[in-house]
């Protein structure tokens, strides 16, 4: 009984504290909504993605993180679009589908379908749009004669 009640008062401890410091440097609540999402994309990536995709080059087996939000910010203007699309992509890959370069799917294979919900593919989409870097796309470039 007495662990329960100490989870309990640390995990509402900790929501204070967030909650605190959002109001303190002025989040709104739509900041504090795209932090959450963030936050909860980067997790599922851990769990479901990471043993594959890394975050940049070298690859381990696929193609790293950095460079997919590259390929889907040069495809799609907007993120609702491009996660639809990365939602699709994932729960039944196809090579038609693909917005990588052909030169990595020979080189690695397209990916299993996930077995995982719609909502975390929706979630860890919307965080690998947020994972584009302007200064990594001129390096990818340059290494890809873009």
């Amino acid at each position: 009984m007495f662990m329960r009640k100490t989870a309990f008062f640390r995990g509402l401890f900790v929501s204070l504290c967030f909650v605190g410091a959002a109001a303190f440097w002025g989040c709104t609540p739509e900041k504090q909504a795209v932090v959450s999402q963030e936050a909860d994309g980067e997790s599922v990536y851990r769990r479901y993605c990471k043993q594959c995709h890394g975050m940049a080059p070298p690859p381990k087996f696929a193609p790293p993180i950095r460079g997919l939000a590259i390929h889907y910010r040069e495809a799609f203007s907007e993120k609702e679009a491009a996660v639809e699309h990365m939602v699709s992509f994932m729960q039944k890959p196809d090579p038609a589908m693909s917005k990588c370069r052909p030169q990595a799917i020979k080189r690695f294979g397209l990916m299993p379908a996930m077995n995982v919900s719609e909502e975390k593919l929706r979630t860890v989409s919307g965080w690998v749009w947020e994972q584009y870097d302007p200064e990594f796309k001129q390096r990818h470039a340059k290494e890809h004669d873009h």
